[in-house]
């Protein structure tokens, strides 16, 4: 009698060992080639700059349309004043462009 019910828990446990890894595994998805995911990703970032620059150039317009007149006209010769002054100036600061790294030939 002690014999069977050993046995009987030993092919339970068996049984259990076989079944394990296929009942609780999950399903495998096809997986998107490298080259997909980054043309999405870069789709994805362009329709998120698209709307950025859409909502600041709105942000913008708002801001000038809330100011009055003269306020409006400082603001054009202010504008017109820092494009003459930064016309030859360089974008980036003096350590930016001297710890940069130079192309290789």
């Amino acid at each position: 009698m002690l014999k069977r019910k050993f046995t009987f828990i030993i092919l339970i446990f068996i049984a259990f060992l076989i079944s394990g890894p296929n009942a609780f595994g999950q399903k495998r998805e096809k997986q998107k080639s490298v080259k997909k995911q980054k043309k999405e990703f870069m789709e994805l970032q362009e329709e998120r700059s698209e709307a950025n620059t859409k909502q600041l150039e709105e942000g913008r317009e708002r801001h000038r349309d809330l100011q009055t007149k003269e306020t409006r006209k400082r603001m054009k010769k202010n504008r017109k004043k820092m494009k003459r002054l930064k016309k030859n100036k360089h974008k980036e600061n003096f350590f930016q462009r001297l710890f940069k790294k130079k192309p290789k030939r």
